[in-house]
Parts: C-alpha cells; sequence; structure tokens
C-alpha cells in the first residue's frame, strides 16, 4: 500500500484484495484523480483506493503535485531520550528539504544540526519514508520525506527561531507518548517504526 498524508487526513492505494475499515471512505481512481484537491476529504479523512495497480494509481496521482524531497530523524542520547522539535503549535521531527546533488542520508545530518544545534550524529538505521501532501500559497506539493535513526553523545540543544522552531526537548518515553498526541501522522509512523525496529 501507498499511503499520502494532508495533514491529519490519509489517502491510500491498496491492493484490489483490500478490505477497507468501517472508517474508511472507498473511491476509484478516477473519482480521486478528478477531485477538486481543497475538498478531498470535506466527507471522510480516510480515503482507500483498492485497485490492480495500486503503484500506478499513485504514480498518476502524485503528476498533480510539485515533487520535494526531503530528510530528516530520530536522534536518541545516552539517556535513552528522543529529540523532538516544537514548531507551529505541534511536536515534529528535525527535517528539511535535500539541496541539489546532495544524499538524502547527508541532508537528514545537516536538517538535524541545522534545526536543533545537537551534533556528533551516528547513523544507525533507515526508518522508511514517508508521503506528505499540503497547499503552499496555492500550489499544491508532495513532500517524500526520507527518514534514518541516529544516536548522539551530545545534549546541547539551539532551537532554528528562523524555521519557526520555537523548542528542542530531549524527550523520555513516557513523555513521547504524551507528545505524539499533539504531533502528526506521519511522525507518530516513524516513532512507531524506530521503537519497533529489529
Amino acid at each position: 500500500m501507498i499511503t499520502i498524508y494532508f495533514t491529519d487526513n490519509r489517502l491510500t492505494f491498496a491492493p484490489e484484495q483490500y478490505t477497507p475499515s468501517a472508517d474508511e471512505h472507498v473511491l476509484s481512481e478516477s473519482e480521486v484523480t478528478s477531485a477538486n484537491l481543497d475538498n478531498l476529504f470535506d466527507f471522510c479523512n480516510k480515503i482507500v483506493v483498492p485497485t490492480n495497480d495500486y503503484r500506478g494509481a499513485a504514480e498518476r496521482f502524485a503528476t498533480r503535485f510539485v515533487y520535494i524531497e526531503a530528510a530528516g530523524g530520530v536522534v536518541e542520547n545516552n539517556n535513552g531520550e528522543i529529540l523532538l522539535i516544537f514548531r507551529r503549535g505541534r511536536w515534529d521531527l528535525p527535517k528539511g528539504h535535500i539541496d541539489t546533488g546532495e544524499e538524502a542520508l547527508q541532508a537528514a545530518i545537516r536538517e538535524i544540526e541545522e534545526e536543533t544545534g545537537v551534533t556528533g550524529l551516528n547513523f544507525a538505521t533507515k526508518l522508511g519514508n514517508t508521503l506528505h501532501a499540503y497547499n503552499v500559497y496555492g500550489k499544491w506539493e508532495l513532500k517524500n520525506t526520507h527518514w534514518f535513526a541516529f544516536s548522539t553523545e551530545h545534549s546541547a540543544t539551539t532551537p532554528q527561531t528562523e524555521e519557526d522552531i520555537t523548542l528542542v526537548q530531549w524527550t523520555d518515553k513516557h513523555k513521547l507518548t504524551e507528545c505524539m498526541t499533539n504531533s502528526y501522522p506521519t511522525i507518530r509512523e516513524i516513532v512507531y517504526k524506530y521503537e519497533h525496529r529489529s
């Protein structure tokens, strides 16, 4: 399955044999393709498109957007705490656009250092990707974010206020659960993957 998040809403392209849950609204590929993106979730915040070519359907749908590549990460310190940022009223993970000619892993390290001031990042593993669509001044963008896990012995933080980051916080596992109630589905997904990695 391929899921695209629209802030708190979710559009999933699934195999034809997929059985939707009670809270999912089923649409055909043509209905989704022709829908006005601003009104796509007027009646339900979870839409699923079952099709025998769900990858192709997702790719065709993605042509409606300006495509953006980004990278970020989950950072854990020696105390087992996770690095979070507070931006625009929600808890988030540090991330940002990949520069031209830059590898995703390099971009993740750079963005984490810039947004949080935390250095000495040691790469642990790749956590996966998320797709997030949003409207910027009337232009729809689709952000493909590459996520990585890191460890560090450095705990000093400095929030990048010019990126609207008001707080950088090391968060223990108990507090992390609470913070995730005021976060984004994409962030909760990556934190879950991090906590259940093998």
